[in-house]
């Protein structure tokens, strides 16, 4: 049974957050979904057999949800297989804390194990290995009332309020036959009220007002709209693995001369402030090879298109810092009109073991990585936030971040372009590889939060999906189809907070918080149990051996 409910717990999570059938996931799932395994948890007999249950959930959940990975070209065994095991090895060692919590009784429980969850959520969110995939929290992104808390709590308020749902629903009494007459049911139900279980789920229902009640009013008095700036956003749909670079340049240049054609049709304007590509269009150093894009593709070459259209381009390249090692970085780069390469970013978060590899520098790392696992090496990782800088043609100047890839999906890297003046994101990026909708949504979902914790615009100019804009409530105001070529001829919106959100300056306290206070609890706890351990050793009686030779010696003496 307790394996029946782990199963039903890591599927549940699975469907509520984006996926194949719900593809903006299901905000009722994500309420019950951790409940199921948090009751096989506290029923477990043993820390060894709750290690084995945490295994279970974290590789099924892992695998359901991010099972896109499978597609990441030759390297399936690795991408889906190494951390599907992985996720489990992380889970088994959760779960020994979660049952500790679990099986101890103290009114506090269900929000003992809500921040423990949390703070899970954040960890594992965090840091070079992060991956802020599968939140719990991502079932109600689709709900823009609830979201709306983001601004002051981030996305693990409702990492938060949905873990202690679930801990609730185990924590209340089993079902028993209702009175028959109505005197009697109010007595039963005021009785219920009064109980522990009535007032912690009478919480549940003040916080869970709290937050739709202010995202209410959030989208009824919406961030101030400071400026609104034409651009056009091209999704060329490459095949990442098998178009060449000259075919997929074409596709981008054909795209932006018909996105150029009709943009004043849906915009109003006669041509865009600036033109957007996503990540990995140009595959040479631009620097170095400007010559090449002056004379590419014969057809209508790069540059030619450029001093035609006369604005400028943001896109994606490499920039090599050491042409004897070839140690280059995934850089964003805006190009102005003239051909000049104005602005450089070199993305700061990589992909763990495809973009760095940890200890890439020591041979037998090379070796294992190039011959086992088949990957000749990485990027370099850049160290500096750079915000870019164009004129509009109103004449007013436009500064922006351009987080690479899934950068759009940490929290810390985008709030850092808004410390350096940013006005909004423009993301890039290519991971059309995943062949599935579900992959494009939930990376959608993830950077959607960057919105609402900043009240700024992000612009998503992606290689098959989901290119699209937000707005500072995460409302999608514009998108295009996934997985097909097309331009998105686009007014994007530039909003301008009065004051920097709660979030915007203290970033991630809330998990902090949350995760001291349950750690402290945990170790109070811990070095109780070993108090009493002791104690217990020295009040025990002697074994029945010592006891007989000690009165064999009182009889000697």
């Amino acid at each position: 049974m307790r394996i029946l409910l782990t199963i039903c717990a890591a599927l549940l999570l699975t469907l509520s957050i984006p996926n194949e059938y719900f593809h903006f996931g299901q905000p009722l799932f994500s309420l019950i979904a951790l409940a199921p395994y948090f009751m096989a948890l506290r029923k477990s007999k043993s820390y060894r057999e709750a290690a084995f249950l945490g295994f279970l959930f974290g590789s099924i959940s892992h695998a359901t949800s991010s099972y896109w990975l499978y597609f990441f070209k030759d390297f399936a065994l690795w991408t889906i297989g190494s951390t599907t095991v992985a996720y489990g090895l992380l889970h088994m060692l959760v779960a020994g804390f979660l049952r500790f919590v679990l099986i101890r009784p103290s009114p506090y429980r269900p929000f003992l194990v809500a921040f423990l969850w949390t703070t899970w959520e954040w960890g594992k969110s965090i840091g070079f290995l992060g991956y802020p995939w599968g939140l719990v929290a991502y079932g109600w992104n689709d709900v823009l009332w609830m979201i709306q808390i983001a601004d002051t709590l981030g996305v693990y308020g409702l990492s938060f309020l949905n873990a202690l749902a679930s801990a609730l629903f185990v924590e209340l009494p089993l079902p028993r036959p209702f009175p028959g007459n109505f005197g009697a049911v109010w007595k039963y139900l005021g009785n219920f009220l009064r109980s522990y279980q009535g007032r912690i789920l009478a919480f549940w229902g003040i916080l869970f007002c709290w937050y739709a009640l202010y995202g209410s009013y959030r989208l009824v008095h919406p961030t101030p709209i400071v400026q609104r700036v034409p651009m056009l956003l091209i999704q060329h749909n490459a095949d990442s693995w098998n178009d060449g670079e000259l075919p997929s340049l074409r596709k981008a240049i054909e795209l932006t001369d018909g996105g150029l054609a009709a943009f004043k049709e849906p915009t109003g304007y006669e041509k865009p402030d600036l033109i957007v590509w996503s990540e990995t269009v140009l595959r040479r150093p631009y620097r170095e090879y400007r010559t090449f894009y002056k004379q590419q593709p014969t057809e209508r070459p790069l540059l030619t298109l450029l001093a035609e259209v006369d604005r400028p381009l943001l896109t994606g390249a490499p920039e090599v810092l050491n042409w004897e090692t070839y140690d280059a970085t995934n850089s964003a780069i805006l190009i102005d009109r003239m051909g000049n390469l104005r602005f450089s970013y070199a993305k700061q978060h990589p992909v763990p073991f495809a973009e760095a590899i940890p200890l890439w520098e020591y041979q037998w790392m090379r070796n294992f990585m190039q011959k086992v696992v088949g990957l000749e090496g990485g990027w370099v990782m850049g160290t500096k936030t750079v915000v870019m800088e164009v004129s509009t043609l109103h004449g007013q100047p436009l500064r922006f971040g351009v987080p690479i890839c899934f950068e759009d999906a940490f929290a810390d890297v985008c709030r850092d372009f808004f410390k350096k003046g940013a006005d909004l994101l423009i993301n890039i990026t290519n991971d059309s590889w995943s062949r599935t909708v579900s992959a494009e949504i939930q990376h959608l979902v993830a950077a959607r939060f960057r919105t609402v914790e900043n009240r700024r615009t992000l612009v998503r100019s992606t290689n098959g999906g989901v290119t699209a804009v937000i707005d500072a409530e995460g409302r999608i105001l514009s998108q295009l189809p996934l997985f097909t070529e097309a331009y998105l001829a686009t007014v994007v919106p530039v909003h301008q907070p009065q004051a920097p959100t709660l979030y915007s300056i203290l970033g991630d306290w809330f998990p902090f918080t949350g995760s001291i206070l349950v750690l402290w609890y945990i170790l109070q706890e811990w070095i109780q149990d070993q108090g009493e351990i002791q104690k217990r050793r020295r009040s025990a009686k002697p074994p029945r051996r010592a006891a007989r030779k000690n009165d064999w010696n009182q009889k000697l003496n």
